[in-house]
């Protein structure tokens, strides 16, 4: 079903606002501040799903290195909430945190130990060593 030219022909321009119909730098500008807006958002919400995250293999060793500055009784307190902390965040994994978190226990036992004595004899950087060989992750043998 073809348009009749004769019908076409009769139909009334359409009508709009004077100003409309010309093009000018003000709507130009609008567009482009339009599209800047939504390529920011677009880039905040990009970047909110693809920051790549930390292990707690990672932020643990992090952790680990920051304590290397303090004295040897406060290394070995916030060695001890390190283990402290990881073995809770392994409980929740279930089944597949089950050889870390013995290893943890191991390790917080030693420290428990360790920890009152006036003069504590274990080896701060192999218990470093000991906490980030208990965590999977890269590193481990």
């Amino acid at each position: 079903m073809g348009a009749d030219p004769d019908l076409i022909a009769k139909l009334r321009p359409v009508r709009l606002p004077p100003g409309f119909t010309a093009f000018d730098w003000h709507g130009g500008l609008a567009i482009f501040a339009l599209a800047l807006v939504a390529g920011l958002a677009l880039a905040v919400l990009l970047r909110a799903f693809t920051v790549p995250r930390l292990s707690e293999r990672s932020l643990a060793a992090r952790q680990l290195d920051a304590a290397r500055r303090l004295a040897p009784e406060a290394r070995l307190l916030s060695q001890s909430q390190l283990v402290a902390a990881l073995e809770r965040s392994v409980r929740t994994k279930g089944r597949h945190g089950e050889r870390a978190g013995r290893q943890l226990a191991e390790i917080r036992a030693r420290i428990d130990a360790e920890l009152y004595r006036p003069t504590p004899r274990l080896d701060a950087d192999g218990l470093d060593a000991a906490i980030l060989e208990a965590l999977p992750g890269r590193g481990r043998r």
